[in-house]
Parts: structure tokens; sequence; C-alpha cells
């Protein structure tokens, strides 16, 4: 049926785009090969802007700056239609509540819009279930969890890939930021750095933790001293390769 749907949207025009945002492509292009991998292993047909990509416009938004915000929207809009677009699949929990919610891209322009959470969770079936071997402190990222709901998936991933989940004291819609959010890392790094290290002292030394956002996980890894990060996606392509 996948297969069906994949060669009717080439028939239709309609094509995938994977999404990896700014912080992704410029910092992190490890994490956004590793996705890549994670869509070639879920047998997902899919395209990238590449030089032609832009941001989302999420950090010009949050600034307050909304005429420079609508010109990138438009721009962005308008990239997509030429490149046929139908399906936007992000990493980045930001882009994907500014693409879906703010945008309105599925109300008003037709083109879907997941977090590569929800894709993964979509194509369950293509991963081999492990047994319960370790544990994880998971984190919800702002922007995947309170701004859009979307709690269970990550959760349920990560059951499926060997680990038994590890609540914060604040969890879900309670979770706390990691301190990069809001340009606080910018503006006010001490602050951005405490908060950060809030979180982590919940977290025994010597264990790990992950959270499906490279804003989180940039700024976990770089203030955890003892505590394994490990970006969503490594956990994914290793459960992968486990036999």
């Amino acid at each position: 049926m996948s297969f069906f749907k994949s060669f009717l949207d080439k028939i239709l025009g309609s094509n995938t785009l994977y999404y990896p945002g700014c912080l992704t492509k410029a910092l992190l292009p490890e994490i956004q090969k590793n996705y890549e991998d994670i869509l070639h292993e879920l047998w997902i047909d899919f395209i990238k802007l590449s030089d032609k990509e832009y941001c989302c416009g999420s950090p010009v938004l949050r600034a307050g700056m909304k005429d420079a915000y609508e010109k990138i929207k438009a721009k962005n809009i308008q990239i997509f239609k030429e490149h046929a677009v139908g399906l936007i699949i992000t990493n980045c929990p930001a882009c994907y509540n500014v693409l879906k919610y703010q945008y309105k891209l599925e109300e008003e322009h037709w083109i879907k819009v997941e977090h590569i959470t929800q894709t993964i969770k979509r194509n369950e079936k293509k991963l081999k279930n492990k047994d319960v071997l370790k544990e994880i402190t998971y984190h919800d990222p702002c922007h995947l969890g309170r701004l859009s709901g979307i709690y269970e998936e990550p959760r349920e991933i990560l059951n499926k890939c060997g680990y038994k989940v590890n609540e914060l004291s604040h969890n879900r819609e309670n979770s706390m930021c990691c301190g990069w959010g809001g340009g606080l890392v910018n503006n006010n790094p001490e602050l951005s750095e405490k908060i950060c290290n809030q979180v982590l002292s919940e977290i025994p030394e010597w264990a790990s933790m992950t959270s499906p956002c490279p804003m989180c996980y940039f700024q976990f890894k770089k203030h955890a001293k003892n505590i394994e990060v490990k970006e969503f996606s490594e956990i994914v392509l290793d459960a992968k390769k486990e036999k």
C-alpha cells in the first residue's frame, strides 16, 4: 500500500521533503545524515532542498519581527509549491510547530507536516521489537510537547528500541525548558546554563538521556558531565543494527 501511494504521489507530482532545519543542518550534519539514513531504512523516498532551503522563521517570529517572518513564510511556501511538496518531515520541533501551526500548511496549502517521531511511529512495523535491555531518561522538548502535543510517539519508539523510559519529575506538559529556547542561550547564557543544569541534576551520573530536539540535544550535550546524552536518531539506528 505504501509503495502504491508513493508511486501515485510521483504520478501526481507530490514529493516528500526532508527538512532538517537550520541548527541540524549547520551544527549537527551527522545527525542530519542519521535521519536521512532512518528515512531510507523505512523505505521513504524523499527530496532535499539543499542550498534552496531557508529558515522556517521561528527565531524571528519568537523575537517579534513579524514583517521579516511573513517574508520568510511567503518565500518558503513558494519554494514548497515549486518543488511539488505534499509532505514535509522534519526532526526539529520548532520547525514542525511553525510549519504546521503558524504557516497552516495543511489547512491552507494541502501540505502535510510531520515530526520525524510521528513518521517513525507510523512506520513502526518496519522496526524490530527489542526486549527491554536498557534504561534512558526522556526529556520533552517545549515545541514538541507543550506547543504541539506530541508526547507518546517518542516514548513508544524508545520502548520498541529496547529502552525503559525514566521520567523526569517535570515531564510532558510540565516539562522544563532545556534553557536554550527563546534566545535565552544568547541573551542570558548564565541563566540558560543554570536551567539546563537543573534538568541534568535529576539524572544519576553515568546514566543516559535523550530528547528528539536538536536544540535540547546540543544544550544537554554541552553541559552534561558524566551523563551520556544520546540524540534520538542514534537510538533508532543502534536498535536497527543490533541483532
